[in-house]
């Protein structure tokens, strides 16, 4: 993860002309007025790093505001649903009412106070800030997620519930208490934040999360949820273990999906197992198969199987 280095425009003029001919020729990509990156570098870098170098370029010339909203997620490294924003989000605390420019979404910040911390060198506002935030104006699968990985990083629930009893959205605060109350740090990822939310708008009980399974040859492992009363197990599977090298422990693609079997195949010997429940992106995201798959497993669908999952 590299952040392209910013090149700022420069005062002496023969300079400035020539990154303004770098710029012509694409050498040069503009990323806030007056700011640039290389394309090399530019190109080199993935979309969150790119939004990370937008968001330092457009605070280096709105200094008093602060990062927020969806580039504060981005620049905390949270997770977030593809696609990032093409501007960046500030809080000004000189605005009363939103502003869209090129390079920047700003929006009012008189009348409230909000807590920063530096990451990078970016103002930004902080993990519990940015749950409240997104939860008071994204979908509730983001905020889920969002609010989720602050838990797991040590936020305490209490203080995000501090920062929501400070805001005045009377209609929004009912959808960010349920957000407050869904969230937790053992859901360890995106993908099973989404598919908690899913279940939970199906009307299922809460399922114990990170239960640790055993049988007669030791520990097979921790899944994401588990009903006991039903005996089903919901594994959301992300896929990204078997397409990224760094999360496969040396172990090649196959040997990921040959040990995956391996263990799915411990669980379901084990006599409480009944049903394991393995849900992908396409099957949690809104319209999916997961509540067919559900209901297939024996779990009360209090909604029926036709239902879409509302964010």
């Amino acid at each position: 993860m590299t952040v392209p280095h910013l090149v700022v425009a420069h005062t002496d003029p023969a300079v400035a002309r020539r990154q303004q001919r770098d710029l012509r020729r694409g050498a040069l990509v503009r990323v806030a007025h007056g700011v640039f990156v290389t394309r090399s570098e530019w190109e080199a870098a993935t979309e969150w790093d790119r939004h990370i170098a937008r968001a330092s370029a457009v605070q280096l010339r709105s200094p008093r505001c602060t990062v927020s909203h969806a580039s504060a997620v981005i620049v905390h490294r949270l997770p977030w649903i593809l696609p990032l924003p093409e501007r960046v989000t500030l809080l000004d605390p000189a605005r009363t009412t939103a502003q869209r420019t090129r390079f920047a979404d700003k929006a009012g910040g008189i009348g409230r106070r909000w807590d920063t911390i530096a990451v990078d060198g970016i103002d930004v506002t902080d993990p519990a800030t940015t749950a409240v935030d997104v939860a008071l104006r994204y979908d509730r699968g983001r905020a889920l997620m969002v609010a989720d990985a602050v838990l797991r990083r040590g936020w305490p629930k209490d203080l995000l519930t501090a920062r929501a009893d400070a805001r005045e959205h009377v209609r929004a605060s009912r959808r960010l208490r349920e957000i407050l109350t869904l969230a937790s740090p053992l859901s360890e990822s995106a993908g099973e934040s989404i598919t908690q939310l899913a279940m939970h708008d199906l009307g299922l009980p809460a399922p114990l999360q990170q239960h640790v399974f055993r049988d007669a040859s030791g520990t097979i492992g921790r899944v994401d949820f588990w009903f006991p009363e039903h005996g089903v197990v919901v594994e959301f599977d992300g896929l990204a273990k078997y397409r990224d090298a760094s999360l496969r422990n040396r172990r090649s693609a196959e040997e990921v999906v040959v040990d995956e079997k391996l263990r799915e195949d411990r669980l379901r010997a084990v006599p409480d197992v009944r049903h394991v429940v393995r849900p992908i992106w396409r099957d949690v995201m809104p319209g999916g198969r997961f509540p067919a798959m559900l209901a297939a497993a024996g779990l009360p669908i209090a909604r029926g199987i036709t239902a879409t999952l509302p964010w």
